[in-house]
């Protein structure tokens, strides 16, 4: 009798103990790790090493294995050694590799709205800038990707776009007749050809041979970028407009990162904004403490905006530009773009 009762207590004891790990089993796959399931992540980029945008997704795959305790491990492959940006894009759309960083300009071919930051003078000034980027509008633009097969996690920022050229940079005026190399995007199409310049997409891996040779006259990019690609070996002329922020996002294919325990998505989207917040800085102490004087000391002639003429720029290419972003996205697209001014507006 008592070895009876001692075999039942043993039986229910380990039913809880088979419950209790399918219980355990459970947790994980609504969003606990498991830690036997290692993720691999391929992360395409075009950035150079030795960036400070290099550095920055360096430090992000870094965080991720950090965050998840190795069980996503995060390879970056700089320098379009994957691909071009396009096919980058396209290759974390099959899932071939499983990331892509890349600047919002070359995503709007596949997903248009994202080209609301090509938008010139959108933002009075950088502060706002970001609080509306970091905010819940900057989230719907993220997600106009996933239709796509694509989870945007983060924008990371590359700097405020400035204008090179060959030619003195004075007023809208300057541009008219010249040739200005711009990436294959209808934003920025119509922006240079609103100030009578012809607009020219060239590769950017091709872009320091245009200007070299004067395929091109002039063509816009942040400071760093300028300083990274060396255009001022071939660019006279710059001026500080600060007339559109450009922004890069890190992209996961969308089948992948659904496979991911929650934990691990949450972990991709945190390392993300550590990284913006990280390279905004960084690349601000550099661009002006470092890149800039550098230029300047080669002979680069570096003028800045004043209001007066930043209004006039915005007078003759904001309609235009608007008109073509209105075009390509419909009544979606002036929605997001209600939301963008709106929120300006609230806080200014």
């Amino acid at each position: 009798m008592v070895k009876k009762n001692l075999f039942l207590v043993l039986l229910i004891v380990m039913s809880l103990v088979i419950v209790g790990c399918g219980q355990d089993k459970a947790a994980v796959n609504k969003g606990g790790s498991d830690a036997s399931k290692v993720y691999t992540c391929k992360v395409g980029t075009d950035e150079p090493e030795g960036t400070p945008k290099h550095e920055a997704q360096m430090r992000f795959a870094d965080k991720v294995a950090e965050l998840t305790n190795n069980e996503v491990k995060v390879t970056i492959y700089p320098g379009n050694q994957l691909g071009s940006s396009r096919e980058l894009i396209e290759a974390a759309q099959i899932g071939s590799i499983q990331g892509v960083a890349v600047p919002t300009s070359t995503v709007t071919g596949f997903e248009p709205k994202m080209s609301i930051f090509d938008l010139p003078f959108l933002f009075p000034s950088r502060e706002v800038a970001y609080q509306v980027i970091e905010g819940e509008v900057g989230d719907a633009v993220l997600a106009t990707l996933e239709k796509h097969g694509l989870v945007a996690t983060s924008f990371y920022g590359t700097g405020w776009k400035q204008l090179t050229g060959n030619f003195k940079i004075e007023g809208p005026e300057s541009f008219k007749g010249k040739k200005i190399r711009v990436m294959e995007n209808p934003i920025l199409i119509a922006q240079f050809q609103a100030l009578g310049a012809s607009a020219i997409p060239i590769n950017f891996g091709e872009l320091y041979n245009a200007l070299q040779q004067n395929v091109v006259d002039g063509q816009e990019n942040p400071i760093v970028t300028c300083h990274e690609m060396k255009f001022y070996e071939v660019q006279k002329y710059m001026a500080i407009s600060d007339h559109a922020y450009l922004p890069n996002i890190f992209a996961f294919n969308k089948d992948w990162f659904d496979s991911l325990p929650e934990v691990h998505q949450q972990a991709l989207i945190t390392a993300g904004k550590e990284m913006d917040k990280w390279l905004r800085d960084e690349v601000k102490h550099r661009e002006f403490e470092k890149f800039l004087p550098t230029m300047k000391e080669f002979g680069v002639q570096v003028t800045e905006f004043d209001e007066e003429t930043r209004a006039k720029f915005a007078a003759i290419i904001q309609e235009p530009t608007r008109a073509k972003f209105y075009q390509l996205t419909g009544d979606e697209g002036k929605g997001l773009l209600k939301r963008v001014d709106d929120k300006i507006a609230e806080l200014q």
